[in-house]
């Protein structure tokens, strides 16, 4: 078999998950709930989010908040602060994270 096959969680609970971590990237997967926020955190490789439902208030170092929709793919560079919310009272957000390379290609050995 040469393809690997890879899952994730399908629901509407707050979910942080990694599926995949192989020498090429990582993939992850994140559901919030209305309201609920990811803390701020640096991020450790090139980031590219893709929106899949909901709407995602992605703020970066010191510039304003910005909103971006599903079907939206926004790349976040290497060792920027990156905060993410999602501000419905309505509607479960939810986003893929590939990161490229691993970021185990930036850490000192």
């Amino acid at each position: 078999m040469i393809e690997k096959l890879y899952g994730y969680s399908i629901t509407d609970e707050k979910t942080v998950e990694k599926f995949i971590d192989d020498d090429n990237c990582t993939v992850g997967h994140v559901i919030l709930p209305m309201g609920e926020e990811l803390p701020a955190h640096s991020t450790d490789s090139n980031v590219y989010l893709f929106i899949l439902r909901g709407e995602v208030v992605l703020s970066l170092d010191d510039e304003a908040p910005k909103t971006f929709g599903p079907g939206s793919v926004v790349n976040v560079p290497y060792n920027t602060l990156m905060g993410i919310k999602n501000p419905s009272e309505k509607e479960v957000m939810e986003f893929f994270a590939f990161k490229s390379p691993n970021p185990k290609y930036y850490k000192v050995t």
